[in-house]
Formats: C-alpha cells, sequence, structure tokens
C-alpha cells in the first residue's frame, strides 16, 4: 500500500465507488465469492479490471488502477466489497 492519505468505500450491491478521477489500490471482500468488474465511465464504460474473489480474499496492487472519469464497480454474487482509493 501507498504511504499517501487512503480512503475505503464498501459497497453492497453493484454502483459508483469514486465520482470522478481515482486510482484504485486494494480490494477486499467481506462477503460471499464473487465477481468484481471495475469500470471507468460508468456502469457502460470501459473494463479496466475483472476479479474474481473468495469469500474474505484482498486485491492489493503493487500501485494502482487509474481510472480517468470515475470508478463503477458491477458485483456478481458478492455482497460487500470494500475498495482502498
Amino acid at each position: 500500500m501507498s504511504d499517501h492519505d487512503l480512503t475505503a468505500v464498501n459497497l453492497t450491491s453493484t454502483g459508483t465507488v469514486v465520482a470522478g478521477r481515482t486510482r484504485i489500490r486494494g480490494i477486499y471482500n467481506g462477503s460471499t465469492g464473487g465477481t468484481v468488474v471495475l469500470k471507468d465511465g460508468g456502469a457502460s464504460g470501459t473494463a479496466r479490471f475483472t476479479l474474481v474473489m473468495a469469500a474474505g480474499q484482498q486485491c492489493e496492487f503493487p500501485g494502482s488502477i487509474l481510472f480517468e472519469t470515475d470508478c463503477h464497480a458491477t458485483l456478481t454474487t458478492t455482497t460487500s466489497i470494500t475498495f482502498i482509493h
């Protein structure tokens, strides 16, 4: 993780993680397994990252994933994902 100020956002269903430019640095699955698709530009935007996660799994990036417009997450099956940005 970075030494910069970070913020956490938890989603319990598909939706916007961050409105505006951001960098996602980590993802934590606090519920059942499922798929997370992160898109730049809303629900119909460009997919930047897809991850199939097990319950309790975490994914930390050595850098970050840049979202120029916004970061939208489509959640399938899983019901509680925390994003660090």
